[in-house]
């Protein structure tokens, strides 16, 4: 996934780069949590060692891209099936049916808050894992 934006700021081996939305994006604004700004901001790794002010682009293999996605989206989704699932069998097992609605959704709950909990956890290091992370390929010239 390639894309072309201008670098506002560098810090050490990163570069915070301004994008313009592309139509991908849709309608879900989940970037600036409902912000109707046509630009977004992203973190870069700087490998081609450019400048505040440079035009460049930046790449993120589309197979790491849907991981990324898969890990944020579906993981929780999974959490929380899976807990209903388990929460509904484990009530059932003990006898408890008349509170097996109840308690197998506050299991998927859990389950689900556990995922994020567990997700917000490993991100520092998803974050420095260069396959999560978009690299900028080069500078364009003008």
């Amino acid at each position: 996934m390639k894309q072309n934006g201008i670098i506002i700021s560098i810090n050490k081996d990163r570069a915070k780069v301004m994008l313009q939305r592309q139509s991908a994006c849709g309608d879900c604004k989940a970037c600036k949590l409902g912000r109707d700004d046509t630009y977004i901001e992203v973190d870069a790794i700087n490998s081609v060692d450019a400048k505040v002010g440079d035009h460049v682009e930046i790449d993120m293999e589309h197979q790491s891209f849907l991981s990324a996605a898969f890990i944020v989206y579906m993981l929780p989704l999974f959490a929380l099936i899976g807990g209903i699932l388990i929460g509904s069998a484990v009530l059932s097992k003990i006898g408890m049916v008349e509170y097996k609605d109840i308690g197998s959704a506050l299991f998927g709950l859990l389950l689900t808050f556990m995922t994020f909990v567990i997700i917000r956890f490993k991100e520092k290091s998803l974050r420095s894992d260069r396959k999560f992370v978009p690299v900028i390929t080069g500078v364009l010239h003008e």
